[in-house]
């Protein structure tokens, strides 16, 4: 009998494997190839293996104008979004103290946007590539993030007795596996699907 223990919750949602340090596999956009998804120094891109192609997120830019109003002398740090305004180097801002208006400098610093969705249909959230490990069953889709992800779920449908640990919440890792792989009469077809995925190289 193929015991199973279960792991924690949202351990294979994917801005949990990359805040871990480790990668999303992902298939190159431009050759089709093996690519991966990593995060450095806050900032996400992915690279192919292959044909060496690579991109990253594009950070978007908040805007604050700060500093002495010319008036009333008090200090004052203002964002600025207005698109008209944020096209220059500086711009007119009202003092938010004495509402006198002030010739100011932008500073623009880099932020990323962080939506927190997760995969869907079998692409990543942020650059919609499709994941490397990807099948189609029964016209559903069967994906994993990486190959450690692989593994967990081929160890997950084949066991016949599936535990979770004592210490465990209430989730565990499977809680977000579809209802159709976790379903006893497609275990073969299933594992079968996942095995095949498990010789691609990378």
């Amino acid at each position: 009998m193929k015991r199973f223990e279960d792991e924690g919750a949202y351990k294979y949602s994917f801005y949990s494997v990359l805040r871990r340090g480790e990668r999303i596999d992902v298939k190159c956009p431009k050759c089709g190839g093996h690519a991966s998804i990593d995060q450095r120094n806050g900032q996400m891109g992915w690279k192919c293996y292959e044909c060496y192609a690579q991109a990253f997120e594009e950070p978007v830019y908040q805007y604050k104008a700060k500093g002495n109003c010319a008036v009333c002398e008090r200090w004052f740090n203002v964002e600025v979004t207005d698109e008209k305004k944020t096209s220059h180097r500086s711009t007119h801002v009202e003092c938010p103290h004495c509402s006198s208006v002030n010739q100011v400098e932008l500073h623009a610093k880099p932020t990323y946007q962080r939506y927190f969705s997760e995969i869907c249909a079998g692409k990543d959230p942020v650059f919609g590539l499709e994941l490397y490990f990807l099948d189609d069953f029964r016209g559903k889709i069967i994906w994993a993030v990486n190959r450690e992800h692989l593994n967990y779920l081929i160890a997950y449908v084949s066991a016949d007795l599936r535990e979770k640990p004592g210490n465990m919440p209430i989730r565990t890792a499977s809680h977000s596996i579809p209802a159709y792989i976790k379903d006893a009469k497609n275990r073969d077809v299933v594992v079968r699907t996942l095995s095949k995925l498990q010789h691609k190289t990378g």
